[in-house]
């Protein structure tokens, strides 16, 4: 027994180590030795000049291949295009399945859809319906070995000529999904390939290309973590994802990875305890019936791994989850990476050939799992509709209702996101009372659990504050009610409700009164009004934003109420711009969904008229984002894409390494986001920042970047426990954090190895919680509600401001609304700050310790960010005021 470990070992390490001692493997080192091949189709090496694993392909050369491939193969496989990234990159899917299959593939693909229909899946006989199968490689852009593994799975099923192949398509039809992450994969494979040497590649750790440059490939265009948004689907990347999984609900998707360059190879199940709760337990059963057949592919080639460890299957968001509530079984790989070409290691040198052939290994073992498992995957979502249903019949929960709160935007973008999932949605059609609110017919929806999509209803509903394992991947809460700050209540019974609506149409604006050569007013509250007003300031249109609500006669000689930011454009002061301003107009009533009035008057009947030093004259924003090393990019990522994006404003992307030799003055706003900016900015620069914002700059500072702030004494911000924390968020999976020495010290002896999981729930892992917000401060601009919820990821607890007007947001006495937050972090953050507004000379210093953006989905969040910009120039210092002597009451 010793001599056969032995044996293994030694096979292991050489498998580990050997490719990277010749320039190139044969393609038996990766695909079944004595495989015959269809001599039509290139082979990977012939078309790239290169075998794979030599050099780190780039999206182009993938494309055209599986073109080629597609050219020459046509009976087996389809090439399609499903989408665009921002960078104009195709997401390309391929259809791989046996020439029968093809030419009915359209009636395979409807009579697999009507599994999940309980009035047409009992006539269909599984044992004789082809299992479907989606390989997605490399979300991650730099974890390179899932797509450069992709073309040899390709080759192998487009060409093999053997009678296993056959028999593998008969029964199966296999959607490869190219590259899900193009954009990022080029930035990595052009860094790893440029700083390869070009004899022996260099195996140190410390080596230039095993260390890439900020923000790293892993990260979308926008810097965004593209295996977050399965669920929020913000990106064109993971909606047409979300577009190809309910266009066919495959019956095995696969998720390949990479991890650390000193692991060895996962595979799910993932850890036991952190199951997602809504997902069938026959889905872990197969999972666990699928983990069989890769063992026996990598025992057999010597290859080390584990499962049950590390990973979970909680977040919907992520590639292995979101299937599972589905009845998909999705199984995420996670191989050690080389990143690069070749990298010591604690388990020798491990080269990107033997990373990619454990992707091709496990490709190859999930299609063979999945057609020997084929009658039982198809069974499972055969039963699913029934199971969910049963399910359903269970809930105490009936409905989830929810309303526009006065925002038809902010509404619609959260319809379209249910109707993207395939959550039905019906008008309200009476008026419901619940949580302290009345939900009004014709302003309000319900969504009914007796549904299909029960199980991710339930997922995008739930308050979940209790779990069996409190200690995560990635976020404990993902609430999206709260994430869009949208009022809604659970219901113990079933409304009134029309059909169902489906993609919602956008919501329409208005102009009330016609166009008018005097003046225009629209209110802030909707969530597009800071996009019309960024089209004025392109324009070149001067516009003032209100700071004391008011009612305004129209046109017509209608009242109409006018609250805190509202936006005041005069026309008659500036006529050369009537014509540009008319068009303008037009265009935010039709693509803004605001409510335009035109007024001929300036003399209110209410409130300040239009003359009052109460409407602040707002400058056309300047924003630089400051980016860079030290600088979280998921954060400043978020920042840079609701800019550019939601608003139309182009953000100067800043390097924290130019920030020293830029001329501040070309900005209003400068924003720092989460990170570590203590080696990144020197003295002189700071000095600078100071001047600046004394100067009239409103400097925006996020997570970490306030603690900084306070110990350059840029903000006198002051934080709970007399100390300004520097801990890491604590989202995004892989490195669980662990308390400070002060926190630990003095506590009753534990066991040693609980001391991970332990240290990890003192953590706030991605939580939602509750703040009240002042609608009066110009941070506050445009909520018609108090309330409102942030995301928490950090322990960094500050103090409301010494002045009780610059603490225009702080956390309720409870704030806990969804996700673990232990007792005592949640004592620590009731009451502290949520936004601090300090007035500094002539500008502003905005501190934040949750991101507002969070991911892109946190629309509820964005309008604090966006008034930070639009309207950080109207914070003054506490008793200024606005100068609105001419406040009255007609």
């Amino acid at each position: 027994m010793l001599l056969r470990r032995l044996l293994l070992l030694a096979l292991a390490l050489f498998c580990f180590t050997a490719p990277v001692l010749r320039a190139g493997v044969p393609l038996d080192f990766y695909l079944p030795a004595g495989t015959t091949y269809d001599p039509k189709v290139p082979t990977p090496e012939q078309f790239f000049g290169f075998q794979v694993g030599d050099w780190h392909l780039r999206s182009e050369l993938n494309t055209a291949y599986l073109r080629a491939v597609a050219a020459a193969a046509p009976e087996r496989v389809k090439f399609e295009i499903m989408g665009y990234t921002p960078e104009r990159k195709p997401l390309v899917l391929l259809t791989i399945t046996a020439p029968q299959n093809h030419a009915r593939l359209e009636q395979i693909r409807a009579e697999h859809l009507a599994l999940f229909d309980p009035a047409k899946n009992a006539a269909l006989d599984v044992a004789q319906m082809p299992v479907v199968v989606d390989l997605g490689y490399s979300i991650h852009g730099n974890e390179p070995s899932g797509v450069n593994a992709m073309p040899l799975v390709v080759y192998y099923l487009a060409a093999a000529q053997d009678a296993k192949v056959a028999e593998l398509l008969k029964h199966s039809v296999v959607l490869v999904e190219a590259q899900r992450n193009p954009d990022g994969g080029d930035r990595a494979a052009q860094w790893f390939n440029q700083h390869r040497s070009l004899g022996a590649p260099s195996i140190d750790p410390l080596d230039r290309e095993h260390n890439e440059a900020w923000p790293r490939g892993r990260f979308n265009h926008y810097w965004f973590d593209p295996n977050r948004d399965w669920l929020p689907l913000v990106h064109p990347e993971a909606q047409a994802r979300a577009a190809l999984f309910h266009r066919w609900r495959p019956n095995l998707l696969t998720d390949h990875h990479e991890m650390g360059t000193n692991g060895t190879f996962f595979f799910q199940p993932g850890v036991p305890t952190r199951n997602n709760p809504s997902s069938p337990a026959k889905v872990f059963e197969l999972t666990a019936k699928v983990a069989a057949f890769h063992e026996r592919a990598l025992d057999g080639k010597g290859i080390f791994y584990y499962s049950e460890q590390g990973f979970d299957d909680f977040y919907p968001g992520k590639g292995s989850t979101y299937p599972d509530l589905h009845g998909t079984i999705g199984i995420l790989f996670e191989q050690a990476s080389a990143r690069g070409h070749a990298q010591e290691s604690e388990n020798g040198v491990l080269t990107f050939a033997f990373a990619i052939r454990n992707h091709v290994l496990s490709s190859l073992s999930s299609l063979d799992a999945s057609v020997a498992l084929r009658t039982e995957l198809l069974g499972l979502q055969k039963d699913f509709p029934r199971e969910t249903a049963e399910l359903a019949a269970k809930s105490k929960v009936k409905a989830y209702v929810f309303g526009d709160d006065g925002d038809p935007a902010r509404a619609w973008a959260f319809l379209s996101l249910l109707a993207q999932h395939h959550i039905e949605v019906r008008p309200l059609a009476e008026d419901v009372a619940a949580d302290g609110r009345t939900f009004k017919r014709g302003a309000a929806w319900v969504a009914l659990t007796n549904q299909p999509q029960f199980r991710l209803l339930t997922e995008m509903f739930v308050k979940r504050t209790t779990f069996e394992d409190p200690v995560f991947y990635d976020v404990s809460a993902w609430t999206l009610p709260f994430a869009y700050n949208l009022p809604y209540a659970e219901l113990d019974r079933a409304p009134a409700a029309g059909e169902p609506i489906g993609a919602p149409e956008f919501p329409a604006g208005k102009l009330v009164g016609g166009h008018s050569n005097y003046a225009y007013l629209f209110n802030w509250n909707g969530y597009f009004a800071p996009r019309a007003l960024q089209r004025f300031h392109a324009a070149g249109v001067r516009v003032k934003g209100l700071t004391s609500p008011l009612e305004a006669i129209d046109a017509d000689g209608a009242r109409h109420a006018f609250g805190y930011g509202a936006i005041l454009v005069p026309v008659g002061q500036q006529p050369e711009r009537a014509a540009a301003i008319r068009a303008v107009i037009d265009t935010i009533v039709k693509e803004d969904a605001l409510t335009v009035y035109a007024c001929s008057t300036g003399l209110t009947p209410k409130g300040v008229d239009f003359g009052s030093a109460s409407f602040v004259t707002l400058p056309a924003p300047r924003v630089a984002l400051i980016c860079g090393g030290g600088v979280d990019p998921h954060d400043i990522g978020a920042a840079w894409h609701v800019l550019d994006q939601r608003v139309g404003l182009t953000p100067t992307l800043l390097d924290v390494a130019q920030l020293g030799r830029a001329d501040l003055a070309r900005y209003t706003t400068i924003v720092f986001a989460d990170g570590r900016y203590d080696d990144e900015v020197s003295d002189a620069t700071v000095a600078n920042l100071k001047r600046w914002v004394r100067e009239g700059g409103t400097l925006v500072l996020m997570g970490r970047a306030a603690t900084w702030a306070v110990k350059k004494e840029i903000a006198a911000l002051e934080f709970a426990g007399g100390r300004a924390p520097d801990v890491a968020p604590t989202t995004g999976g892989r490195n669980q954090q662990v308390a400070s020495a002060d926190e630990r010290g003095g506590a009753a002896r534990q066991a040693y190895a609980s001391a991970g999981d332990r240290e990890a729930q003192k953590l706030i892992a991605g939580a939602v919680v509750a703040a009240s917000i002042d609608p009066t401060h110009p941070l506050g601009y445009g909520f018609s509600d108090e309330r409102v919820s942030f995301f928490r990821k950090n322990a960094i607890f500050l103090k409301p401001a010494k002045s009780p007007y610059e603490t225009p947001a702080v956390y309720t006495a409870k704030p806990l609304q969804s996700g673990f937050i232990s007792e005592a972090n949640q004592t620590a953050l009731a009451n502290t700050a949520a936004l601090v507004a300090l007035a500094v000379g002539r500008g502003a210093v905005v501190a934040m310790p949750d991101d507002p953006n969070f991911r892109g989905f946190w629309y509820g969040g964005n309008r604090v960010f966006f008034n930070a910009i639009f309207y950080g120039s109207a914070i003054r210092p506490p008793g200024m005021g606005d100068g609105g002597d001419e406040a009255h009451a007609h």
